[in-house]
């Protein structure tokens, strides 16, 4: 059987067209968004629905979130990921399962006729998480595609899925922003190389598997914000410095 979506095999690094459908069945299944919603989507790879869910809705849900990160029977399961170097909580898995009000989010026709209508079928959930990223104190969480961990760890077959995000704060760029690259839902990444067992254990946590890969003679090149070493927003410096984070990297290694 010859996969379409090949990566982290002998055959390298390489960008490959997508070769399946954006929206299904020309979302015909529900009719949960306008034509116009559906074109967006399909040209850029994301949709913004605003005003979803009102301030209550929103406060309980953070409510809800703010628990789960707080329950210490919930912070010593395997579905909790802490913060590197912390015991504070970063994201937590299966939630849907370990909470009756993200339950019922799930099941909440106004997120769930959109997946519909888009996938073209009835649906199902693959993973759901809570993240939990202060401004400037939580760690990266770098460029990735969530497909090629889905389709090379967990054995989804094709890119018949999608990712729903509710901001439960207000999602700006001092506060641990969201970022998405219009039109990259058009190409698959096959990434180099093979992970090694397990490693999502400690990538969930930090991600820094091209430079623990390096070898002498190697460069990493690292795309950082520039020579300053504080971020600035709306007059106010705050540290962070590209160099500490590498070095702190390094320093334990």
């Amino acid at each position: 059987m010859h996969d379409i979506y090949s990566s982290r095999s002998e055959r390298g690094s390489a960008i490959i067209a997508r070769q399946d459908p954006v929206v299904y069945g020309d979302g015909q299944h529900a009719d949960a968004l306008e034509r116009e919603q559906l074109n967006s989507y399909e040209q850029d790879g994301f949709l913004v629905m605003e005003d979803i869910f009102s301030e209550s809705e929103t406060a309980t849900l953070l409510d809800e979130v703010i628990r789960l990160s707080t329950d210490r029977d919930i912070a010593g399961m395997k579905e909790a990921v802490a913060e590197p170097g912390s015991e504070a909580v970063r994201s937590v898995f299966r939630v849907h399962e370990l909470s009756e009000r993200i339950d019922a989010l799930a099941r909440d026709p106004r997120l769930l006729d959109v997946a519909r209508q888009i996938l073209g079928s009835e649906v199902y959930i693959h993973q759901s998480r809570v993240n939990l990223k202060p401004g400037f104190k939580g760690k990266e969480f770098y460029w990735h595609s969530d497909f090629e961990t889905w389709h090379v760890e967990d054995g989804m077959p094709s890119m018949r899925a999608l990712s729903c995000s509710i901001m439960l704060t207000d999602n700006n760029v001092c506060n641990g922003p969201l970022m998405l690259v219009p039109g990259s839902h058009t190409q698959f990444i096959s990434c180099e190389g093979e992970t090694p067992d397990e490693h999502y254990k400690k990538s969930l946590k930090k991600q820094e598997f091209a430079v623990s890969q390096a070898g002498a003679g190697d460069a990493v090149i690292i795309a950082g914000k520039g020579h300053e070493t504080y971020q600035e927003i709306k007059g106010v410096r705050t540290h962070f410095d590209d160099r500490e984070i590498i070095k702190e990297f390094f320093d334990q290694i």
